[in-house]
């Protein structure tokens, strides 16, 4: 499961830049070629999601309070990715970029240090 999940945020975080940049001006008639890879960022999304709740369900064993805050992180993070689309298609979406950048780097930290992080599995 940690595989479908580290997979799915993966292909999420990079359909995410490929619509992000794909979008130059608000209203931009060559936005329609970032509906395909808006769309796809959103399966991706429910697959984040779905992974996610099973990963926080078998952890809730281990350091419940941790990974409850990286379930919140990472729901927050999806949330500002949608939101940082639609406000570029609109013309505002420069400060939600940067709130999902730091609010990104937060989430894999938490995942990297919690115990079924990659860094931890080395040290058992």
């Amino acid at each position: 499961m940690i595989h479908l999940h580290l997979t799915a945020i993966v292909l999420a975080v990079v359909f995410f830049f490929i619509t992000y940049f794909s979008i130059k001006n608000p209203g931009d008639p060559d936005a329609k070629y970032a509906k395909v890879p808006h769309m796809i960022a959103r399966l991706f999304y429910v697959i984040v999601l779905v992974s996610g709740l099973v990963l926080f369900i078998q952890a809730m064993g281990i350091n419940g309070m941790l990974y409850g805050l990286k379930f919140l992180a990472g729901l927050f993070t999806l949330g500002l990715m949608e939101m940082a689309v639609i406000r570029k298609r609109k013309g505002t979406g420069q400060p939600l970029f940067i709130i999902f950048l730091v609010l990104a780097v937060i989430t894999i930290g938490l995942g990297i240090y919690l115990p079924m992080g990659p860094v931890t599995a080395l040290f058992r």
